[in-house]
């Protein structure tokens, strides 16, 4: 773009677009001030001269159009009609017909005006021999604003000229003539608001220019109408009383530059900012009481409509407080669902105080904010106070967030089977739900906490995932706030299902979610993702991602009840304790205070669950294994056994852990009997963990080898061995390392598919604390996979096939495991190995 010392701007990119139009004919149609006229008067084609024909100048129209029929006589020419919308009443006549028929890819046809000769370009449109420049490509871009107001030197900052483009939409006449008060030096911002709104003797000029050529009635139409941005025909009938509106939108949109018209929008016509906020300015002065009447009657319209954002906009602007009102209850639902409260605090800020007090939207609301940012206390205090008193004129809307709190307050209390009660005896899926943004927020929002009181109450991972599913369908997946806390409570069934493959992949699809999520600030909704990653790392050794590597004592806000998510927090810390830190006395005053404090943890299932596990584990490590066993003995939670199936795991875990610490003989139990007959062999049974479930396999695998039964210590390393392939369990091995690792060393001498994950194990295995007789000089972590193989049948070749490495790097591994283990041969290192307990 430049611009010359008389102030003509040539911006090249509209030259280059018009030299470019292959077509005969070039329709340049557009409002007033958009620069139609420059850009024709710079046009210079590749060939032939160039005939500008203006009616503003031959006001004979019999002779202009004697003169274009001339022009095209020639045999290369390009002809330019400039104002083509003066000739209003010839439009449609014969000598434009004539014009465009006679218009050929040498005798170029030129058109500019204000709004479009339909009739007369039909022809020519259906034989594609029209190109058009619009509005659209005729105003100026972002770029070309800040050069455009630097060049006329306007006194405004990156911010301001941003909002001038935004607000004109890059009419090049509105940015020239705001120029005028722009550049005389510094002004409030006051005075730059003032400008924008239109009412100044600017916006008077940019007004007579834009009406000059609009009908009466469609003047007070588009007066009318200027309350609201978007439009569609039942709002404009409801406004202007007119049932011939949707003809009179066309009519508008038809004279360029009122009315864009949104094809693929929910409302089919939105007004130019810069023109609506001239009409209403107009409007203003000429009706300031009409216009809050209009104003009211547009909020109360998208109100209806599930547009609370606009409805909120509207209803200051014409004094309704209870749309207003309603509009905030719709803003704090989806609130929930973005975890943005920004716009529903600064509409309730624009709520009169005589309109706060006793209205049962605002209070809502107010629960629903308080709920964002953690003001549990506050919002328990009002929740209570409304769910004691009776709501018979409530909205459809009020009635469904009352009763999301009421279910909400349960859980809140620990009552999660009364939640859940309160929740499906006023299912989320019914018809009257609707699909506004509002009510799809709070029905993902209560299916999200149905979905965490089906968790506690050890509903299963199949139905926590089936209740999640079906919050897909109320648009939760658009917010990563949503997606985030559903992630978690899918993670947590999974841990609880002892499922590590699929804990796994959600935490995964979370860590993906916050990097791909420039806002940073949802690291504040992850919840308790972060502990479920723990989890994941103390059983199977892997590393959590950075994204979820945060502060822990941090308490995020969670798709959990507070009570759960607390549980949950201290559940783990018992257990870092424990693995990290040998802790089993720490990890055991944590959990009995966590029970002592909180009764309700006994009858939450999932979360007594993990309790029982971790105390149980304490108590093992400790030798208390008649503690353990006590433990054990819980009455059944349910009529289906679940429960009791759970208890037989732990009781035989424990049983098995005292005969592996020779301890058996305490209780007069016969080890035989912790072998056989252990129904092992489905994995991940509703009602018992999978990380249990390994357990008592690796225990039934240690105690048949000691019974001289390798085939079944065999059977039941294998199956266990399967789980270990899908979940990647390191925890367990390690928990009886002495004890599994002589059923591993054998299983390794078989030939198996198994092979190569065995001797991961054993080099895990190696590698822990708690393994004895080092090397003066260590073996590395390669030299130790090495040996692994050495006492196998597998020659050289064959190692560095398994291994892929050469046969090089393998001799070179090999010379250094000997002289670190003082020997020469492959069977003197597999001997010397052997002694120190490394195979």
């Amino acid at each position: 773009m430049a611009i010359s010392d008389s102030g003509v701007i040539t911006r090249r990119r509209l030259l280059n677009l018009a030299r470019g139009a292959a077509q005969p004919v070039t329709l340049v149609s557009a409002p007033a001030g958009y620069g139609k006229t420059t850009l024709l008067r710079q046009w210079t084609p590749d060939a032939g001269p160039v005939i500008h024909l203006d009616p503003a100048e031959i006001t004979d129209h019999w002779q202009l159009w004697q003169r274009v029929n001339e022009a095209l006589s020639l045999s290369v020419v390009t002809v330019i009609i400039d104002d083509l919308h003066l000739l209003e009443h010839d439009r449609g006549s014969g000598p434009l017909r004539d014009a465009l028929r006679r218009a050929s890819a040498r005798r170029h046809l030129v058109i500019a005006t204000r709004s479009d000769p339909i009739l007369a370009l039909h022809e020519a449109r259906l034989a594609g021999k029209v190109w058009e420049i619009r509005a659209n490509e005729l105003a100026f871009d972002e770029d070309e604003t800040r050069r455009f107001l630097a060049a006329n030197d306007a006194a405004v900052n990156p911010e301001q000229a941003y909002a001038l483009w935004v607000h004109t939409e890059g009419w090049p006449a509105g940015l020239r003539l705001s120029t005028t008060p722009l550049a005389r030096g510094p002004h409030t911002d006051e005075a730059f608001s003032t400008l924008l709104q239109g009412d100044t003797a600017v916006g008077s000029y940019l007004m007579g220019q834009a009406l000059a050529y609009t009908a009466d009635d469609l003047r007070r139409f588009l007066l009318q109408t200027s309350v609201s941005e978007f439009l569609d025909a039942d709002l404009a009938e409801k406004l202007t009383g007119r049932s011939d509106s949707a003809l009179l939108l066309e009519r508008a949109h038809a004279q360029p530059g009122f009315l864009h018209r949104l094809p693929e929008g929910r409302w089919p016509y939105r007004y130019h900012p810069m023109f609506r906020a001239l009409l209403l300015a107009e409007l203003m002065g000429l009706a300031p009481g009409e216009v809050r009447r209009l104003s009211a009657l547009a909020a109360n319209w998208f109100a209806s409509h599930g547009e609370h954002v606009r409805a909120a906009s509207l209803a200051v602007q014409g004094q309704s407080w209870d749309v207003l009102a309603e509009s905030i209850l719709a803003g704090s639902c989806v609130a929930l669902a973005t975890g943005d409260q920004s716009w529903a605090r600064s509409a309730l800020a624009r709520l009169p105080d005589s309109h706060l007090d006793g209205n049962l939207h605002v209070r809502l609301a107010s629960i629903l904010l308080m709920l964002g940012t953690g003001a549990r206390r506050e919002a328990l205090g009002t929740a209570e106070a409304i769910s004691m008193q009776p709501h018979p004129d409530a909205t459809r809307l009020e009635t469904k967030v009352v009763t999301f709190v009421e279910a909400w307050l349960a859980a809140e209390r620990g009552e999660t089977a009364t939640a859940a009660g309160i929740l499906e005896s006023h299912p989320g899926r019914d018809s009257t739900w609707g699909s506004s943004a509002a009510s799809r927020a709070l029905r993902a929002a209560r299916q999200q906490l149905h979905a965490s009181c089906l968790f506690v109450e050890g509903a299963g991972a199949a139905s926590v995932d089936a209740m999640l599913s079906a919050s897909r369908g109320s648009g939760s997946d658009a917010y990563p706030t949503m997606q985030l806390r559903d992630l978690e409570i899918r993670a947590w069934a999974a841990v609880v299902a002892g499922d590590l493959q699929s804990a796994r992949h959600q935490l995964d699809r979370a860590a993906a979610l916050l990097d791909r999520t420039p806002d940073g600030g949802i690291l504040d909704h992850s919840g308790t993702t972060s502990l479920a990653w723990q989890w994941l790392e103390m059983e199977t050794g892997e590393r959590g991602p950075a994204q979820l590597d945060h502060d822990a004592d941090r308490r995020s806000e969670s798709a959990f009840p507070q009570p759960i998510s607390d549980a949950l927090h201290t559940i783990t810390d018992a257990r870092i304790r424990l693995t990290r830190d040998s802790d089993w006395l720490g990890s055991a005053l944590l959990l009995d205070d966590l029970a002592a404090a909180n009764p309700n943890v006994r009858n939450w299932s999932a979360i007594i669950t993990l309790w029982e596990m971790t105390r149980i584990e304490a108590c093992l490590e400790a030798g208390q294994f008649s503690r353990a066993l006590d433990l054990t003995m819980g009455p059944p939670s349910d009529d289906r056994g679940e429960r009791t199936s759970h208890q037989s795991y732990l009781w035989a875990w424990v049983m098995q852990r005292a005969a592996l610490a020779d301890r058996a003989g305490v209780f007069g139990m016969d080890p035989e009997l912790l072998i056989s007959n252990l129904p092992l062999e489905s994995a991940l049974l509703p009602g018992r963990s999978e990380a249990l479930r390994v357990r008592v396999l690796l225990s039934a695998a240690s105690l048949a080898l000691r019974a001289e039964m390798p085939e079944r210590a065999s059977h039941y390393l294998r199956i266990a061995l399967q789980s270990t392939e899908a979940h990647g369990w390191r925890r367990p091995y390690v928990e009886i390392a002495a004890a599994i690792t002589p059923v591993l060393e054998a299983e390794r001498r078989r030939i198996t598919s198994y092979g190569e994950q065995v001797i991961s194990l054993l080099t895990y295995l190696r590698h822990q604390p708690a393994y004895g007789g080092q090397l003066p000089d260590p073996l590395s972590v390669r030299e130790l996979e090495i040996l692994q193989y050495l006492p196998t049948p597998l020659d050289q070749r064959e190692l560095c096939s398994a291994l892929f490495i050469s046969r090089n790097t393998l001799k070179t591994h090999l010379r250094s495991t000997y002289r670190k283990l003082g020997v020469q041969t492959r069977r003197e290192a597999v001997l010397r190995a052997e002694r120190l307990g490394m195979l």
